[in-house]
């Protein structure tokens, strides 16, 4: 296959992304309809099979993203794997613990890395449709979406079941309705008093704002590039902003009029989210050379043992670059 070939199979463009809206048992649960969910790279937690998957190889971690208009949830749930966050578009609510009853507001840019065994929702606030990117560590669902019981309760009768096995039944679109025996069990009390919770003031480490982005130049000491690391393991050789153990880790290039990043590889896996602008990526792979334009919102996964560079086109433009290993080794 030429390097023309993988970029191609490798590239999702925003414009093309294609919903599931029926991915999890809250989606016909009034208050939690009309949202969007996609997998970009691997299936996620996803939990119908009908989901559109568009790039199935995850090679560590999965990019998927929620869509939805103003006062839309998504509802309260956990995870057993990382679960990071980067908002695209509008404002969105987060909320958390057993009862939702913490939260914080984040907007274009701002990254949050969500704690494990943490209930955890959020909300589309505002006038404008909200969008964001979001993370999972591994190269699987981790077992899944832990719901919380109110949650389940709330979807009955709306003809979305979920069964013990974390497989979705979906009867409007004839699926047979399961037998008792065969749904989820919902978490007991003495279950929910295991999970953890935070205050808005402790959530804090875990959030990187936009507007307080802190440059690092460990890896390119070049004109008109700031490089940000944003979220990383404790331990790591970087230093990180958000501290946390995700086995994934996100760096950020902003790139003004005229801006490089120079040729360069690395061992973990890479993937390439364009937030803003436009940006020329040029990979060599295997003595091929090829080139693609990302535009906003586009995400690229980078052909493993390729080096690339990256070139600001138009206007200022962001690129995160999601790693798989949240040690990753510096330049």
């Amino acid at each position: 296959m030429s390097l023309q070939n993988k970029i191609n199979n490798n590239l999702v463009r925003y414009m093309e992304l294609i919903p599931g809206t029926s991915a999890f048992i809250d989606a016909r649960t009034p208050g939690s309809d009309l949202k969007d969910n996609f997998c970009i790279i691997g299936a996620g937690v996803a939990e119908s099979s009908r989901q559109h998957v568009h790039i199935r190889e995850t090679a560590g971690f999965n990019i998927g993203a929620a869509g939805q208009p103003p006062g839309i949830k998504n509802s309260l749930h956990s995870h057993r794997t990382a679960e990071l966050f980067v908002v695209f578009r509008g404002q969105f609510r987060f909320y958390w613990g057993n009862d939702g009853e913490h939260e914080a507001v984040l907007s274009h840019g701002d990254v949050i890395s969500i704690p494990t065994n943490l209930f955890r929702g959020f909300e589309v606030v505002g006038r404008d449709y909200g969008f964001m990117f979001s993370v999972l560590g591994g190269d699987d669902s981790g077992g899944g979406v832990i719901w919380h019981p109110n949650v389940i309760k709330d979807s009955q009768g709306h003809g979305l079941y979920l069964k013990a096995d974390g497989t979705l039944v979906d009867t409007i679109d004839g699926d047979q309705v399961p037998i008792e025996s065969e749904l989820m069990p919902l978490l007991t009390d003495e279950e929910l008093a295991t999970f953890d919770s935070y205050t808005a003031q402790e959530m804090m480490p875990y959030v990187a704002l936009r507007k307080d982005y802190v440059p690092t130049g460990e890896d390119f000491d070049t004109k008109n590039v700031k490089q940000y690391a944003l979220t990383g393991h404790p331990l790591a050789d970087y230093d990180f902003q958000v501290k946390s153990e995700d086995e994934v880790s996100i760096m950020a290039y902003e790139l003004s009029e005229g801006g490089s990043i120079p040729q360069h590889s690395r061992p973990e896996k890479q993937v390439l989210i364009n937030f803003d602008g436009d940006t020329e990526v040029v990979l060599t792979h295997n003595g091929e050379q090829a080139n693609v334009t990302l535009t906003r919102g586009d995400v690229f996964s980078v052909p493993e043992g390729a080096s690339y560079s990256l070139t600001n086109l138009r206007g200022n433009s962001l690129t995160y670059c999601i790693l798989g290993s949240d040690k990753p080794t510096k330049l």
